[in-house]
């Protein structure tokens, strides 16, 4: 910008900012950068992102707006067509928190994980708000969701534990068994690979997707999904997408730590999916000896794994299937052999 200051008479003034520290409007600079020439057009897509990474809030508060708002496209089109069509700046952020939570519990529960929706929060999306609306239209809500979690999940790779999808595939292969499940639970549900596999498999795959390439039969009812995500912002990122990716199908996420604080005690699933955390000493043990779901014996400290794996078992309904993922060393530890033969 220096350079282009120095050499063109025409660049555009700046805005804000100091004598030695100047601010230029983006939109001045890239018409400009237009007229010259020097500048391709950047995709939708690309320039959602680019204004979803450097939000002030956060890349993860931001994407939690936009899923929300890509959702109420989805949801209710003929809203927020009138609204993005009507609305300035101020209008529409004001009345986009309402409207925004009115979408989510209906969809996802009145406990939903998804918070921060405020007015002031809203009121620094604008620009972000508008774009992520306008490239709904042209790829889709869910296309355009997947596309921005995945770009943030694969810029923060050391943030995430992610199930890969063909493990995540054949555990839902396995948990359905010799039918399709009606509910399915996974209690450490980071970012919902398994839930997303479960419920493809059940109703044969994505769109697209025949449905002999996972087992399903098409049309199939989509089984009701619940998970639980100790870090608030996953959880609420994981809502959005299975709920952009799962029309039709119930969908209860819940942020809090499972083994202390179940968010679904009475729950009784056909199956549950589960890739616990590994090598977990903070799990609770000093808290939850006399919790009643070691039925199997109260696990060693170091023995996070058979926590999950007893977890599983007493969230699941008689003759439902539990399919976990899990580090060989709980095969072999001594500390466990004890509940591992019970188990057995």
């Amino acid at each position: 910008v220096s350079n282009w200051r120095r050499r063109h008479a025409d660049f555009p003034k700046p805005v804000g900012g100091t004598e030695t520290s100047p601010a230029f409007a983006l939109h001045d600079v890239e018409q400009w950068l237009r007229d010259q020439g020097k500048i391709a057009e950047v995709p939708a897509r690309e320039r959602v992102w680019q204004q979803l990474v450097g939000h002030p809030a956060g890349a993860a508060a931001a994407l939690r707006q936009v899923g929300a708002v890509l959702l109420l496209v989805h949801e209710r089109p003929a809203a927020w067509r009138q609204l993005r069509g009507a609305a300035d700046d101020t209008e529409l952020t004001g009345v986009l928190p309402a409207l925004l939570e009115s979408v989510l519990a209906a969809r996802l529960g009145p406990e939903h994980p998804v918070r921060g929706l405020t007015r002031a929060a809203l009121a620094r999306s604008a620009d972000l708000v508008r774009a992520a609306g306008d490239l709904a239209t042209t790829d889709g809500p869910a296309a355009a969701y997947a596309f921005l979690l995945g770009r943030h999940l694969d810029a923060n790779p050391r943030q995430y534990t992610l199930t890969p999808p063909g493990p995540a595939a054949l555990m839902a292969e396995l948990a359905h068994g010799d039918g399709p499940s009606a509910t399915v639970l996974d209690p450490a549900c980071g970012v919902g690979g398994l839930l997303a596999a479960a419920r493809e498999h059940a109703t044969g795959g994505t769109a697209g997707d025949a449905a002999a390439d996972t087992g399903g039969a098409p049309d199939a009812a989509p089984p009701a999904l619940h998970g639980q995500e100790a870090d608030p912002d996953l959880a609420a990122l994981t809502a959005l997408r299975l709920a952009l990716e799962a029309p039709g199908a119930a969908i209860r996420i819940r942020a809090a730590d499972t083994l202390r604080a179940d968010a679904f005690p009475q729950l009784a699933a056909d199956a549950v999916l589960l890739h616990p955390p590994f090598n977990e000493r903070n799990w609770g043990h000093d808290e939850l000896a006399y919790d009643p779901r070691w039925e199997y014996g109260f696990p060693a400290r170091t023995e996070s794994e058979l926590a999950w794996v007893q977890h599983a078992l007493a969230r699941l309904r008689p003759g439902g299937t539990a399919v976990l993922l899990m580090p060989p060393a709980a095969a072999s530890r001594r500390s466990g052999r004890r509940i591992r033969a019970d188990l057995l």
